[in-house]
């Protein structure tokens, strides 16, 4: 099955939510949250994220989480993951609290398609410190995308990982979680990467997003997702392809924003301040632009996919420095 018929289906099925100018939303995508071990990609920004989460939950920002958010496919069950990061999922109750949180799977973290799964997964947890089980995220639904629908326009945002219609990633995606988990962590743990990883593979990945941005241009939705690690920020007379990037970086984690009518793209970084302490910066690298302008075109400016991706790889280039 191709990409742009598993995205319509996606499409299709997905819960649709309402949202407004005055909504406050972050959009983080592939967390990857591990064991705590070498293979853990997510452990060298954990005290970024959270500082993060701590920021937007003070704000008021409604937190999605936009694919691969547990990596489920190279370690074998949660319990070393909740274990491995437990403040993190203490944030993650007080949004779930607040009825602001919503969790899309990747393909990282494919079981949570199975509702037994998410049951076991996400439910409940061991609290090491009560020595009790407690509740984490009771009855929370896990979905494989969610369509924000723009009161004021009445047009509709897609938000899903971007893995779909991927023979390895999506239809057989228990081959993925072997080779990965039995293969590749070894070896990860002993400092090599995995080739076949689309982050990884730059011709995978730019044929992954020509079809994303195909995907906008031949159903008018804008578009938001992640899986290929490369963050993008379109013009508004450009298609309205846009994705969160990831949050293993090595020095940095980005996401989308949306915060009373305007979106963005931005960056969480470890810099240094003026008198040398070491401090957790935000700044905006795409945007501000009104949602606005995105919404309800279904008429682009004429650039192949090539020309609309062009720039981002300029900025990756700079960004990367």
């Amino acid at each position: 099955m191709n990409k742009q018929k598993r995205l319509s289906e996606v499409y299709k099925k997905g819960p649709r939510i309402p949202f407004d100018d005055h909504a406050k939303l972050i959009f983080f995508s592939d967390v990857h949250r591990g064991d705590n071990s070498w293979a853990d990609e997510f452990a060298r920004n954990q005290a970024i994220y959270s500082y993060a989460l701590e920021y937007y939950y003070r704000n008021g920002f409604t937190y999605i989480e936009v694919g691969d958010g547990d990596e489920l496919i190279k370690n074998i069950g949660y319990r070393s993951i909740r274990i491995a990061h437990g403040p993190v999922f203490q944030l993650l109750k007080k949004f779930f609290a607040g009825g602001r949180f919503h969790y899309i799977h990747g393909n990282h973290d494919i079981p949570y398609k199975i509702k037994e799964n998410v049951k076991n997964a996400l439910y409940k947890y061991y609290n090491l410190k009560t020595n009790q089980v407690e509740p984490l995220f009771p009855g929370i639904d896990v979905h494989e995308g969610l369509v924000l629908q723009h009161q004021e326009t009445g047009e509709d945002l897609f938000v899903t990982h971007g893995h779909q219609g991927e023979l390895i990633n999506d239809r057989y995606w228990q081959l993925s979680r072997f080779i990965l988990r039995y293969l590749w962590r070894p070896l990860q743990m002993l400092g090599l990467h995995n080739p076949i990883r689309v982050s990884r593979n730059p011709e995978r990945k730019r044929d992954i997003e020509k079809e994303l941005i195909n995907w906008v241009t031949e159903n008018s939705h804008p578009l938001l997702c992640g899986h290929t690690h490369d963050a993008h920020f379109p013009e508004p007379d450009e298609a309205p392809y846009f994705n969160a990037g990831s949050c293993v970086f090595p020095r940095w984690i980005t996401g989308i924003e949306i915060d009373k009518g305007e979106i963005m793209l931005v960056r969480w970084r470890v810099k240094t301040s003026q008198d040398g302490a070491m401090i957790v910066h935000r700044e905006v690298i795409g945007g501000p632009e009104k949602i606005k302008d995105y919404l309800g075109k279904g008429d682009y400016q004429d650039m192949t996919p090539e020309e609309v991706l062009a720039p981002e790889r300029e900025a990756a280039e700079v960004l990367s420095l």
